[in-house]
């Protein structure tokens, strides 16, 4: 079994690692919910399937280890999805 930032324990602040980690992985659900939550529309399917790709890498970097910080590639991602002009996350 591959090694991911998933399955690494870490604590910060004083709180339990399953605790930072629940909270963390729960809003980077949130934000792949919102990033492929779009409204119908001539243009849903190109947001779509760019917004795919956005949440393709950011699983692929979190599942691979790459991701230092699950905060940090929620964060990236929901920067991403307000820069694709497509509103609505």
């Amino acid at each position: 079994m591959r090694t991911s930032i998933a399955h690494a324990p870490r604590a910060s602040g004083g709180t339990s690692a399953p605790e930072v980690e629940n909270g963390d992985l729960r809003d980077l659900l949130a934000a792949i919910g919102d990033a492929l939550d779009l409204p119908p529309g001539n243009r849903r399917p190109a947001l779509l399937d760019g917004r795919v790709l956005l949440v393709l890498g950011a699983v692929r970097d979190v599942l691979d280890g790459r991701a230092r910080f699950i905060p940090y590639e929620t964060e990236l991602l929901r920067q991403k999805v307000s820069e694709d002009g497509g509103g609505h996350a």
